[in-house]
């Protein structure tokens, strides 16, 4: 979900004004006297108008004869800027600078040109001497935002931003901006309070309808969000980041097809945009009619559209430590750190040197960020470095291996991976798929989410099997304790899934809906975010009702804040995994709040992590080969609750048995696989 910071905004050259009676007729102007002045406002005029050819024209006439004008400088090189020769606009400007140096509208240029060809720290220097040389400049001060954005300063942005509206309050575009920032910063009362006044003051502005829409959805007004982006979409009918962010919506409230689409065309207008890429391919993984063949196809072709590094040689350390580093922008309360703390809190530091590089805005972290903190020997925080800069750090770094924590989710950075900024990489946790990606060398996973022989060809990467499985869970310090089966007060049996309602596939609700008319007093309890939302709701109910299903039959719940989510587990008896993209973090939740969860196995790494899972747990009997078995073992389960009494009383057992929660046995193999790695490739 992304909000969109306004591009700075180039100004300063003198232009003819506009009568007040109305709007003038627009006629071509008669061609001006060879006087410098003249030529100039005439150039001005014509730039105003948009005629970018015509007015370049006539600032070469002007600096034919007048080779030291400033402002014909520095609208030549604002041309340059604006017409993708960027390199050459800023020479233009700096030339300009020469002759005026106090004119801070050209630095004002300067950032703007600096900020398009991605040199954010010039950039910032550049607007700094604007507001130097005028501290009012509003403009200046909206402009300084997007750079210091993508250096991570976050807070320096953010001040920048509300003294740009202080100094002009009726600035829609900086109180969008502001939005934005202080949404990322976390204070989203700020974002919507700064998001609505740039409604109020640009009704048509697009960014500013785009921002609203991403608080909406941050404070799960999913139906309200959806609207801002439709509304963006009329303004601006191409604008990247509101296609994207609609798909996001429609994908979170179940509508993962439909969100396709817009996928695809946030993709095509955006291609130098990986992470527009990214979200297509993270829905993709959940789609029913999707083969794992065309999805790895899907990831490769992204790939193809990153710079790649040269061919990098690498010579073996002779440090008595390998130096592993993770690559992550979730370091906090989230679904990779249940399953990466176990790791960082028992790496053997006399063997491993461990490296965080934590992709975080300021003010995400929490608790478990403090803690991952206190379990690493060096703490990173690159939201500010761009892929190559990233890669420098690595290098610096000395990294022998990088682990990528996110694939195609959110804050991913397989960028860098893609300028192989160490001799081995791999792919690990955080994503169902393939990375595309030819310079990832491996990908950790385990015999059952990839049985030898059946998924290799699904991969870029090599597949690095650990033998005792690829996941290691540390369950939540505040889950509540198991409680008796819910069957036992109820008098029937509720069947639940607190997945994401972008796994709610058509298959997923045909499967569901045939238990429930199989075991015909049986409720089906489903907890998800998006279930906050009225619209949602309702659509979620009317897909039930397609299949025959009443809506009293159904209890929807939004997510739990006032108390532990897991507690939302004393209510089912039995938990149901989706279908093809099988939860992880929600089915090991379930267990070990004493649920039993039946999962239906496919032929790849997304639609059989519950039988890696399952099988580790000895709960065989569990994983379903077809939908017709799916169906049978839960109506069958359903039926027998001395059995649901079983696994109520001994589930954690079984997982703490099967090694789910082992974290120093667990990191004890991974470290080897680590060093067997690192061996290989220099052996």
């Amino acid at each position: 979900m992304k909000a969109s910071i306004t591009a700075p905004k180039y100004e300063g050259s003198p232009v003819a004004k506009r009568s007040k009676r109305g709007p003038r007729k627009k006629r071509k102007p008669t061609a001006p006297p060879d006087d410098p002045a003249a030529l100039f406002r005439h150039a001005s005029t014509l730039h105003e108008r948009g005629a970018l050819d015509e007015a370049e024209a006539m600032c070469r006439r002007v600096l034919a004869t007048t080779p030291d004008h400033a402002w014909a400088l520095n609208l030549m090189g604002v041309i340059h800027c604006q017409t993708k020769r960027a390199d050459d606009g800023i020479k233009f400007i700096a030339t300009a600078l020469s002759h005026a140096p106090n004119e801070a509208s050209f630095f004002n240029n300067l950032g703007t040109g600096l900020t398009g060809l991605g040199r954010h720290g010039d950039a910032v220097t550049a607007f700094s001497r604007a507001i130097e040389l005028d501290p009012a400049y509003a403009t200046a001060h909206n402009n300084i935002g997007a750079p210091l954005k993508a250096l991570g300063q976050l807070a320096d942005a953010a001040g920048h931003y509300r003294e740009s509206v202080r100094i002009k309050p009726d600035y829609g575009a900086a109180w969008a901006n502001l939005a934005n920032v202080e949404l990322d910063l976390g204070n989203i009362d700020a974002a919507e309070a700064a998001a609505r006044e740039s409604v109020r003051l640009a009704p048509d502005y697009p960014a500013a309808r785009n921002n609203l829409g991403t608080i909406e959805h941050r404070r799960g007004h999913y139906g309200d969000a959806e609207a801002c982006f439709r509304r963006a979409l009329e303004l601006q009918p191409q604008y990247p980041d509101a296609l994207g962010n609609l798909g996001e919506i429609l994908k979170e409230t179940g509508r993962a097809t439909d969100a396709m689409d817009a996928y695809e065309q946030a993709w095509r207008l955006a291609p130098g945009e990986p992470e527009k890429g990214s979200n297509l391919l993270l829905a993709l993984c959940g789609l029913d009619d999707a083969k794992p063949a065309d999805i790895a196809a899907k990831h490769k072709q992204w790939a193809t559209n990153l710079p790649a590094a040269a061919p990098t040689a690498f010579e073996k350390t002779t440090r008595a430590r390998l130096r592993v580093g993770y690559v992550s922008g979730d370091f906090r309360r989230h679904s990779v750190a249940y399953f990466l703390e176990p790791i960082l809190a028992h790496h053997d530091h006399q063997a491993f040197e461990i490296f965080a590089y934590a992709n975080m805005a300021d003010g995400s972290g929490d608790a478990v960020t403090e803690r991952l903190k206190g379990h690493v020997g060096h703490w990173r925080d690159v939201l500010g470095l761009d892929d190559t800069q990233l890669a420098e750090q690595v290098r610096a770094d000395g990294i022998d291996i990088l682990v990528d924590l996110a694939g195609h989710t959110r804050s991913n950075r397989l960028g860098t991976f893609a300028l192989r900024p160490a001799p081995v990489q791999i792919s690990y946790l955080g994503y169902p798929a393939t990375t595309g990606l030819s310079q990832m060398d491996l990908r950790l996973t385990d015999p059952w989410a990839d049985p030898p022989g059946l998924t290799e060809s699904f991969h870029s990467e090599a597949l690095l099997r650990l033998e005792g499985g690829f996941l290691c869970y540390r369950p939540p310090e505040d889950a509540p304790e198991v409680s008796t089966p819910p069957y036992a007060e109820n008098g029937y049996v509720t069947f639940g899934s607190f997945n994401n309602l972008a796994k709610l596939s058509p298959t997923t609700i045909k499967l569901w809906s045939e238990i429930l008319l199989a075991v015909p007093d049986a409720k089906l309890r489903l907890k998800a975010k998006a279930l906050g939302d009225e619209g949602t709701r309702l659509s979620i109910i009317q897909r039930f009702s397609e299949a025959g299903i009443a809506e009293d039959r159904l209890e929807l719940m939004a997510w739990i804040t006032s108390a532990s989510p897991l507690a939302a587990y004393h209510g089912v008896d039995i938990g149901l995994d989706t279908f093809p993209y099988h939860g992880t973090t929600t089915t090991l939740e379930a267990l070990w709040m004493g649920v039993p969860v039946v999962t239906l196995a496919d032929e790849w790494h997304a639609s059989r992590v519950g039988v890696s899972i399952l099988a580790r747990a000895k709960a065989d009997d569990l994983i379903a080969a077809n939908g017709n078995d799916y169906v049978e073992i839960a109506a069958s389960l359903a039926g027998k609750p001395d059995v649901m009494a079983e696994y109520r009383r001994h589930l954690r057992g079984m997982l703490v048995r099967g090694g789910l929660t082992d974290g120093a046995a667990f990191t004890a193999q991974l470290e080897q696989t680590y060093r067997d790695a690192y061996r290989q490739l220099f052996s």
